[in-house]
C-alpha cells in the first residue's frame, strides 16, 4: 500500500480501519523510510532534526548510544539532571540507595551505560543480603559505615522521589558515614525527566481545554494549571485506567476544580482489554498472551474508550498522551476531535521503536499543515515527546 493510497479522508471509519490494518500487517515496515522522509520534512527546528536522527539510528541498530550521545544542547534536561547524567556516565561503579521500585528501575537502566551497581543500600534488613529480583547485593547503612573504605571512589545514587526523604539520606551519608558530597547524586525527584515536560514547548493561550491521557496521580493536571497561570483554563478531561492510580488522582484532583476524571484507558474504540495494573506510571494495556505469561497476576480487565465518543462536541485545545505504547490507537480514536479542533498536542513517542515516525505520520494525515517538533527529556532512550501545532 503506497503513501498515496493511505491519504484518505480521516473523518471516516474506513480510514481508521485502513490505518489499523496497515499498522498490524507488517506492511508499515516497507513504507517506513518514505514515511520518515515525509516527517523529517515537517520538522520545525534543528533540535527536532537531531533528536529524530538519533531515534532513527536507534530504531535501525538498537544502539542506545545514538540517543545517550546527544549533546546536552539537544536534550531538555534540567541542570540537576545534567549533573546526574554526567556523574553516572563518568563512573563505572555505583551504589543505589533504596532497593524499591525506583532503585530497581535505575539498576535496569544503568546497564545501558555499562555502569555496574555494586550494591543497594537499604535500611530494611529483610531485603538483604541479596535482592531477590535483581541478584544485587544489599547492605545497610551500618555495613556501609563499617566498610566505607571499599566504597570511597563510588558514586552514590539516591533513588527516593520525595525530596525531604532524599535530603535526610544525603545528610546521613555525608555527616554520619563521611561520604563526600561530590560522590552523591541527589535532588533528581523525577529521575527520568525534566519537570517541564509537556509544558515547556508551547506558551499557554486564553481559555485552554486540556485532555490528559494517562494522568497517573493527577500531577500533570496541576502542571497544566500552573502552565496556564493567570490566564486560567476552561476545563480538564483526564483519563486513568489503573484503579489504584485512579483513586489517588480522584483525591488529588478534587481541589483543582473544572476537571472531569474518567476511569478508562483511551483507544480507537470502546472495548475491554487486559491491563497490567502496577499502580505506577508504567501501567499499560497488554495482550492476552502477555497476561497468560504473567499468569494473570496483577492483571486487570479494563474498559477503553474513544475520545471521539466521550468528548463528542467538546472544544479541545491541548491533548497530552503518555500511555505506554497505546498512543497510536488513542489518536485514531480522537481523529474527529483533532480534525474539528486542530488542538496542539504533546505525545510520547518512545514506547515503540517506530512511534516517532508512525505517530507523526498519523497526525500529518489528519492535518497536513501541522508542524512537528521533538524534544528529549531522558538520560537514556526514554522520554522523547512529539509536539504538534
Amino acid at each position: 500500500m503506497s503513501i498515496a493510497d493511505k491519504r484518505v479522508e480521516f473523518g471516516s471509519d474506513e480510514a481508521a480501519d485502513k490505518q489499523k490494518a496497515l499498522r498490524g500487517s507488517g506492511n508499515i515496515t516497507d513504507d517506513f523510510p518514505e514515511m520518515a522522509r515525509n516527517v523529517y520534512e515537517h520538522l520545525n527546528d534543528e533540535i527536532s532534526k537531531k533528536v529524530f536522527e538519533a531515534r532513527m539510528m536507534y530504531a535501525k541498530t538498537g544502539d542506545v548510544g545514538y540517543i545517550t550521545g546527544l549533546e546536552s544542547k539537544y536534550r531538555n534536561l534540567s541542570s540537576d539532571m545534567q549533573v546526574y547524567v554526567e556523574k553516572i556516565q563518568k563512573g563505572t561503579h555505583c551504589l543505589i540507595y533504596g532497593a524499591g521500585r525506583a532503585g530497581h528501575y535505575l539498576a535496569g537502566r544503568f546497564k545501558h551505560f555499562d555502569v555496574t551497581v555494586d550494591s543497594f543500600i537499604d535500611p530494611d534488613e529483610s531485603k538483604g543480603p541479596v535482592d531477590k529480583d535483581t541478584g544485587i547485593k544489599v547492605i545497610t547503612e551500618q555495613e556501609l559505615s563499617e566498610n566505607k573504605a571499599l566504597y570511597d571512589d563510588k558514586t552514590f545514587v539516591i533513588s527516593y522521589s520525595v525530596k525531604s526523604a532524599a535530603d535526610d539520606v544525603k545528610k546521613r551519608l555525608m555527616e554520619d558515614i563521611g561520604i563526600s558530597e561530590k560522590n552523591i547524586c541527589s535532588g533528581i525527584f523525577d529521575w527520568r525527566n525534566n519537570q517541564g515536560q509537556y509544558f515547556d514547548f508551547f506558551e499557554a493561550r486564553e481559555n485552554e481545554v486540556f485532555v490528559d491521557c494517562g494522568c497517573f496521580d493527577g500531577a500533570t493536571c496541576y502542571d497544566f494549571a500552573g502552565w496556564c497561570g493567570h490566564k486560567g483554563f476552561d476545563h480538564i478531561y483526564s483519563f486513568e485506567a489503573d484503579p489504584v492510580n485512579y483513586a489517588k488522582a480522584k483525591e488529588i484532583l478534587a481541589p483543582l476544580g473544572k476537571c472531569d476524571l474518567y476511569p478508562y484507558g483511551t483507544s480507537d474504540v470502546n472495548k475491554k482489554v487486559y491491563f497490567a495494573a502496577d499502580a505506577f506510571e508504567t501501567s499499560c494495556i497488554i495482550s492476552r498472551e502477555e497476561a497468560e505469561k504473567r499468569n494473570f497476576e496483577g492483571v486487570e480487565e479494563i474498559e477503553t474508550v474513544a475520545l471521539d465518543d466521550v468528548l463528542a462536541g467538546k472544544r479541545i485545545t491541548f491533548i497530552k498522551m503518555d500511555i505506554e505504547g497505546a498512543e497510536y490507537e488513542a489518536l485514531l480514536g480522537a481523529r474527529k476531535l483533532i480534525m474539528e479542533n486542530r488542538p496542539r498536542m504533546a505525545i510520547s513517542v518512545y514506547h515503540k521503536y517506530e512511534d516517532f515516525v508512525t505517530l507523526a505520520d498519523l497526525v500529518l494525515k489528519m492535518h497536513p499543515d501541522y508542524r512537528i517538533s521533538f524534544r528529549h527529556y531522558g538520560f537514556d532512550e526514554l522520554e522523547t515527546v512529539m509536539y504538534v501545532e
